[in-house]
This record gives C-alpha cells, structure tokens and sequence, in this order.
C-alpha cells in the first residue's frame, strides 16, 4: 500500500511544534498570520517547575508546553484533537496508516532528532527529544513515511525503522512514547484570522496574568525572582537560557536568540494591530520587545550563574509583560 496526502506547506524553522497544525488548517481554508497560532497557543509564556528528583531540579519554560498549545488551540479555534499516547509501536503505526488512508495527516511528537536523516549534523549524533513532525504518507513497498517537517519546503521520507526509534521517547511532563495526535470535527468555517486573534490574545492575557496554578504566569516569574538568588546548580541556569532560545536543550552561542519568542509575539501584536485599528496591540508589542530585550539580558547572567542579577531583571521582565497583558486585555 501507498498514499500521500497532498497539503500545503509552510517552512517556518523552530517552529514544530505548530507547524503541522498550521499545514492542515492552510488545507481546510484557513488563513492566519503565520506566528498568531503559537503565540495565541501559549508560546512566548512562562513557567517555573521544580521537582527535587528532577535534573535539573529548578526548570523555566518560555513557552508553552506542546501537550497543552494543542489543546488550548482546539479550544479557541473550535476543532477536537484526538491523542493517541502510550501504545505499542505496532497498534500506532496501524493507526497512522488508517489514518492516512481516511484522509487525515498525523501529527506526530515527541520524537527525537537523532533518528531523522534530513538534519546531518543531529543524525546518530546528537539525540534532542522534542520535535515534532506531520505524517502525510507512507510507502509499504519502500517502508517509508512521508513527512512535513518545519525546515524544510520538501517532503522528506523516513525509514519506518527510523520513525519507530525516534517516537520511543519518554519527556517528562512533555510527552509519552509513541504520541500522535489527529484532527477531528473542524468547524464547517474556521473562525476568522480577527475573531482567532481577539479571543486567543484575551485568552492568552487572563491565563498569564491570573494563571489557574502558580508555576505558570507572570506569579511564577515574580516567584523565582525571589528564589533565583538562592540557586547553586549550574544546570537549573543553563536550562534556563536554552529554553528562552530556538535549539533546546542546546544553549545557543549566540544568545540574541535567548529572547524567548517576545520579539516574534512583539511583531504579531504590531502588525495586527496596524492591520485591524487596535492601538492596543501596538503599544503592547512596543513593550514585549523590550521584554525580549531584557531576557537576552537574563540569559548572559544565567550563563555567568549570577542568580543575583538575574532575579532584578526577572522582576523587570515581569512588570514589563504585566503591563502589556494588562493593554491585550482592553
């Protein structure tokens, strides 16, 4: 058996976790500024795990967590997500396939990079658990998936064995082995790229600033502000600044990309805002660039373990983005 599913794809690197929503929306008519969808899903977010068993104990997040964007996207854009998690490779490789043959891509992750062919320099190299990828065919005949992936403009093909090795992954509070997810019961007419941006950054706004538990949120920053001082291990820092950059857990050479996605979601409340009259957005967007500025200045002292410095420019960083939040609201 063979089938391929002929989609639309956009190459938007960095950006796998979404990347495959946004294809099959494109392929049912939806039109949206292409970083709406992540930003409105909770990335360019904030949150503060600890975990005493954990390494490292202290984990800060920049964004959202891709179990939850999903969701939280599904809830603002009116479409149901089914998760398949947990299984045996051979019931999930099944499921893909039905899936397929129904007309349905797969989005399939956690899976680690280290079994993906098409980036050379991670390939039986270096394992990174944390991509994502849409399936949009298979070949029995070449045991072959054909796949959307967010940096490349082709369709790329991956071993079945290949395939099978990377989902069997295990990220903690991430994602268990062998995960995918499909799209059921999109709405007959997606909301509008207005109506999406509207009740997604309101939405965005309420959870960051009244978060529904206190590790996530503009609390959670304010919280490990107090706390950062008081760290001693090296790994809670280096954590810190990679999860604020585009290759984690990589911590980047050039730290310009530690802003935790605030430039990208600085660019979006301008652009639209320009585009739809609302100076709200506009002004905000002025204050979230200034927010990515001072977290690439937070990530050059977590690199140096200044706890000290860091939790003055978390505190800074925290009244700049409760401010803007307060204008997404308006």
């Amino acid at each position: 058996m063979k089938k391929l599913l002929e989609l639309p794809h956009a190459k938007h690197g960095s950006t796998c976790y979404v990347n495959g929503l946004y294809d099959i929306l494109a392929w049912k008519g939806g039109e949206y500024e292409y970083f709406l969808l992540p930003i409105i899903g909770g990335m360019a977010g904030f949150g503060y795990l600890k975990f005493k068993m954990a390494k490292p104990p202290m984990m800060v997040y920049w964004g959202n967590n891709p179990k939850y964007l999903l969701k939280e996207l599904s809830d603002i854009l009116g479409f149901k997500l089914e998760t398949n998690e947990g299984r045996a490779w051979k019931a999930v490789s099944q499921k893909m396939k039905e899936s397929i043959d129904s007309g349905e891509p797969v989005m399939a992750g956690a899976l680690d990079m280290f079994y993906l062919h098409y980036y050379p320099g991670l390939y039986k190299k270096i394992h990174v658990p944390i991509h994502y990828v849409l399936i949009v065919g298979y070949d029995d005949e070449k045991e072959k998936y054909f796949i959307h992936d967010c940096t490349y403009d082709k369709v790329q093909e991956v071993a079945y064995a290949d395939l099978m090795r990377s989902l069997d992954v295990k990220v903690p509070g991430m994602s268990k082995k062998n995960t995918i997810r499909t799209l059921r019961e999109l709405p007959g007419k997606l909301p509008s790229e207005l109506e999406a941006a509207e009740k997604g950054l309101k939405h965005k706004a309420e959870r960051m600033l009244n978060p529904p538990i206190s590790m996530l949120g503009i609390p959670a920053m304010r919280k490990l502000a107090k706390e950062i001082p008081g760290w001693d291990d090296k790994e809670c820092f280096r954590h810190m600044a990679a999860y604020a950059g585009m290759t984690p857990p990589l911590v980047p050479e050039d730290l310009q990309e530690c802003n935790g996605l605030r430039f990208k979601q600085a660019e979006l409340l301008e652009k639209l805002g320009e585009k739809y009259d609302k100076a709200g957005w506009v002004e905000a967007g002025v204050l979230f660039a200034r927010s990515g500025e001072l977290i690439i200045e937070l990530c050059r002292s977590a690199v140096k373990y200044d706890g000290k410095k860091c939790g003055g420019v978390l505190t800074k960083i925290a009244d700049t983005e409760e401010e803007a939040y307060l204008l997404m609201q308006k």
